[in-house]
């Protein structure tokens, strides 16, 4: 969808990443996709999705949709949703193990759960 591309999608995990993007919160990436535009401004989650938007052709109707307050609002908390879940979700990239630290155990009769903490 970006044939000019105007958009580089960029692997939090790519080495380099921190130093290329200072500005970027390293755990908050973790939580929620980030964008940064041109300036260095760093946005996350629905606002990530709507800068985005902006730059791609075709996307401006949807982008400023997501900037709606009621819209926003609501697109925030399926985001957040769909971002704690990911990892659930895509089992088969996660075979190795390696979204455990990322997923809260079920919780059990009678059981608290606990949260994982760490990367």
């Amino acid at each position: 969808m970006d044939r000019g591309e105007r958009v580089e999608l960029v692997d939090l995990h790519t080495p380099g990443v921190e130093k290329r993007f200072p500005q970027v919160n390293i755990e908050q990436a973790m939580r929620s996709m980030q964008a940064v535009d041109t300036s260095g401004g760093v946005y996350g989650g629905v606002d990530a999705w709507a800068r985005i938007g902006m730059e791609l052709p075709g996307w401006n109707l949807a982008a400023w949709v997501l900037r709606v307050p009621g819209v926003h609002f609501v697109a925030g908390k399926f985001y957040a949703w769909v971002a704690r879940n990911r990892y659930r979700w895509n089992q088969e990239a996660c075979a190795d193990g390696s979204c455990a630290l990322h997923v809260e155990p079920a919780k059990g009769k009678g059981e608290a759960g606990t949260k994982e903490a760490g990367r």
